[in-house]
């Protein structure tokens, strides 16, 4: 089981040399499922959604698409608050109030969009996740087989490492952690464009950083690969380097009954 993280692409900030190499990589990865972790665009320009539904359809593998803050219509409060979603409906054709799944042997996935219109604090850049959508992720994961890798992908963050942590965590993260706990095994998220993974409450958190914009935050651009293979699972960060993706730092976790921690 091969899963390659992307987040972040901010197309309309894309640095065209590095999406083209992260492409490349991705062939030679051969993921079983590529999922994108929202940001797909800067200021939610058709132009933007145009450059990335042709990135997309370029992946080697199936994409699980979750969008992210940058998606939404900014600072044109009209478009923002009467048709958030127009333009990913009609680039990405998904739905963005509902959960979107890919399943596979031995993986269930479901997307969550955690971005909103607006927040009860000055940043409305920070996400939250509600009782439906943790509803919906917890009747997929039931119907599936129990011995399946269950992944939840979404934008806003349910770990911080200091660097990161004035963002804040996806709103109501203690919420879905309860719900989660024992039911998932890998949260996915980007949104603060630094790579780390840990484990909270004996899940596995992956964070990627930007793919390929120019909007760093002190890393370089990466992605991270995670492979699984049963009670074993390892999340590797692939950097540019300013040639190419390489192998930047592996993490391995082992899963002892139903939580995850980190081998020694």
């Amino acid at each position: 089981m091969r899963i390659a993280q992307i987040s972040d692409l901010h197309f309309g900030r894309d640095v065209a040399a590095v999406a083209r190499s992260l492409l490349a990589d991705l062939c030679d990865a051969a993921p079983t499922m590529v999922a994108v972790c929202g940001d797909l665009t800067q200021r939610a320009r058709p132009a933007e959604f145009r450059a990335a539904r042709a990135f997309l359809d370029e992946l080697p593998a199936p994409a699980l698409v979750v969008p992210g803050n940058h998606d939404l219509p900014g600072w044109r409060v009209w478009s923002r608050f009467t048709r958030p979603w127009r333009p990913w409906r009609l680039h990405l054709s998904t739905d963005p109030y509902g959960a979107v799944s890919h399943t596979a042997d031995g993986l269930v996935a479901v997307g969550v969009n955690t971005a909103r219109q607006w927040g009860p604090h000055p940043d409305w850049s920070r996400g939250r996740i509600d009782a439906r959508q943790l509803a919906a992720i917890g009747a997929a994961f039931d119907e599936a087989p129990s011995d399946d890798l269950r992944v939840v992908v979404a934008h806003h963050p349910f770990l911080l490492t200091p660097p990161g942590r004035n963002r804040g965590l996806v709103g109501r993260s203690k919420l879905a952690l309860r719900h989660l706990r024992r039911r998932a095994d890998l949260l996915l998220g980007g949104h603060i464009h630094l790579a780390y993974s840990g484990v909270v409450d004996g899940l596995v958190v992956a964070q990627s950083g930007t793919a390929f914009s120019d909007r760093l935050k002190g890393e370089p651009n990466s992605y991270n690969l995670i492979e699984a293979d049963g009670d074993r699972l390892s999340v590797s960060t692939r950097r540019w380097d300013g040639a190419r993706f390489d192998t930047h730092l592996r993490t391995d976790y082992v899963r002892d009954g139903h939580e995850w921690r980190p081998t020694p």
